[in-house]
C-alpha cells in the first residue's frame, strides 16, 4: 500500500538522500494526502509531476528507482568503489540490508492500481537501460529479500562508480560549481578522423594502460589548428566509455583551479581524463609553476586513475621571444629560466606532433565527411569547389574540410 512509503522513506539511513528525490516526494505527498477536495487536487498535481519526470528520463518508475540505487553517493557506495565488498565491514552490511528491505517494499508498489483509485496516469515509458544497470534491474525485480542484493550493488560500484560518474561519461568542471555532467557528448568517433594513424595509435595505446591499471602517462597533442587533436580526445570518450573511461573538460581560465579538481578526482576510483584544449601561457603569466608541481613534482602523490590529456598549437607552452635568450637586464643565470619555461612540456610522458593537413588529406576528409552525410555531388565537382573554399579561406585542415561540407546547397542532400 502507498501508505507504507512515508515510513519507508523516513527509515533510510544509508540511502537516505533519496528521500530528496522528486519523483519519491512527489509519491510521499500523494500517500499524504488527505479525503477532501483541497488535498485530492493537491495529490492529483504530485502524480502529474512524478509522471512528467518519468516521461523526461524515458523510465518506468522501477527503472527510475533502479537507477537512483545505481547512482547514490553515499558511504557504502563510496566504500564499495574503492575497496570493493571485501572492504566493508559488517555494521555497514546490516545497515544497508535494513535499507534495501525498506526500498524493496517501494519498489514493489501497485501504482497502477493506486492510479485507478484516482484516475491518475500510469502509462510511463520502458527504456533500455545500460547494461549494468539492467543486470541489477533483473536482479531487483527477481530476488524475494533485497538484502541478498548487497554483493550484487557492491560489484556495481566497484566496477561503474557512483554519484555523477556513475550518470555522466562526460563532464565539465567549473571551480564554482564542481563537477558537472555533460547530457549530450560530442559523438564523434575515432573512425571520424581521417589520418594521423601513428598518433591516433599512441593516444589510444596510453589510454589503455590507464584503463587496465597499468602505469601512463599524461599526454600532450599540439600542432596547427584543425588538424583534429581535440577531436581525437574527445572520440576516445565514445570508443572506451563501456570500460569506464571518463573525460572531464577544464576551461584553459579555471585552470588554477586544477589542483581542487584533482583531489575530486581522487575520492573515485574509474579511470579519468581531464581535457585541456588550446593549452598555452603567456610570458607574464605563472599558472604553469603550480601546473607542472601537478603534472609532477608535487609532494602529494598523482592518483593513478586521473590523467592530463591537453591541445596546443605549440610546441612549447610558455611564448618565447628572441629577447628571452639575450635576458632581461643583467640576468646572471639565463639557461635555468629558459629552461624553466621549456621544462612544462617536458613533464608531459607523451608529446605527439600533428604536422600540417596536406591537400590531398584535406581532399580525403572532404570526400570521407560527404560520403557520411550522403552527398549525390558528383566526386570531380566536389574536390574542385572544395579546394576553392580551403584557398579562399585558412588553407587545408579538418575544420576547413568540415566547413566546406556544411556550406554545400541543400540540394546535394539526399532528403530523410
Amino acid at each position: 500500500m502507498i501508505n507504507e512509503l512515508p515510513w519507508a522513506l523516513a527509515g533510510l539511513s544509508i540511502y537516505q538522500s533519496l528521500t530528496r528525490d522528486p519523483v519519491l516526494q512527489c509519491l510521499e505527498e500523494v500517500a499524504l494526502s488527505g479525503e477532501d477536495g483541497k488535498s485530492k487536487r493537491a495529490a492529483a498535481a504530485a502524480w502529474s509531476r512524478m509522471s512528467f519526470i518519468l516521461w523526461q528520463q524515458r523510465l518506468s518508475f522501477q527503472q527510475y528507482l533502479t537507477r537512483g540505487i545505481l547512482q547514490d553517493d553515499n558511504p557504502f557506495s563510496r566504500c564499495c568503489e574503492q575497496k570493493g565488498y571485501e572492504g566493508l565491514d559488517d555494521s555497514l552490511k546490516m545497515a544497508v540490508q535494513r535499507d534495501l528491505r525498506l526500498l524493496q517494499k517501494i519498489f514493489n508498489l501497485d501504482l497502477e492500481k493506486e492510479a485507478g483509485l484516482t484516475g491518475a496516469n500510469t502509462h510511463w515509458p520502458q527504456s533500455e537501460l545500460k547494461t549494468g544497470e539492467y543486470a541489477v534491474f533483473q536482479a531487483m525485480s527477481g530476488k524475494a529479500d533485497w538484502a541478498d542484493l548487497v554483493v550484487v550493488l557492491a560489484e556495481h560500484y566497484f566496477r561503474y562508480s557512483r554519484g555523477l560518474l556513475a550518470r555522466y561519461s562526460a563532464l565539465r568542471w567549473s571551480p564554482e560549481d564542481g563537477l558537472i555532467g555533460i547530457e549530450q557528448a560530442d559523438p564523434v568517433s575515432l573512425d571520424d578522423l581521417v589520418g594521423y594513424q601513428a598518433q591516433k595509435t599512441q593516444v589510444c595505446e596510453n589510454t589503455e594502460k590507464l584503463l587496465d591499471s597499468y602505469p601512463a602517462n599524461h599526454v600532450l597533442l599540439y600542432g596547427p589548428r584543425g588538424t583534429g587533436k581535440s577531436s581525437l580526445i574527445k572520440a576516445l570518450l565514445q570508443e572506451y566509455k563501456e570500460r569506464g573511461l571518463h573525460v572531464v573538460e577544464l576551461n584553459r581560465d579555471d585552470l588554477w583551479s586544477l589542483g581542487r579538481l584533482v583531489e575530486e578526482l581522487q575520492d573515485y576510483a574509474v579511470p579519468c581524463i581531464i581535457f585541456i584544449d588550446d593549452l598555452s601561457f603567456e610570458e607574464s603569466e605563472t599558472q604553469y609553476k603550480g601546473f607542472k608541481a601537478i603534472l609532477e613534482g608535487s609532494l602529494q602523490a598523482r592518483p593513478a586513475h586521473v590523467l592530463i590529456y591537453a591541445t596546443s598549437n605549440r610546441r612549447h607552452l610558455i611564448r618565447e621571444y628572441f629577447s628571452d635568450r639575450e635576458g632581461p637586464g643583467n640576468e646572471i643565470h639565463l639557461q635555468e629560466t629558459l629552461q624553466e619555461k621549456l621544462s612544462l612540456a617536458d613533464r608531459f610522458g607523451l608529446t605527439i606532433s600533428f604536422p600540417p593537413v596536406g591537400q590531398e588529406l584535406y581532399l580525403e576528409m572532404v570526400e570521407k565527411m560527404a560520403a557520411e552525410q550522403g552527398l549525390t555531388i558528383d566526386p570531380e565537382l566536389l574536390r574542385e569547389r572544395a579546394l576553392a573554399w580551403e584557398r579562399r579561406r585558412h588553407g587545408p585542415s579538418g575544420r576547413s574540410a568540415r566547413q566546406f561540407v556544411d556550406s554545400l546547397e541543400k540540394e546535394y542532400y539526399r532528403k530523410r
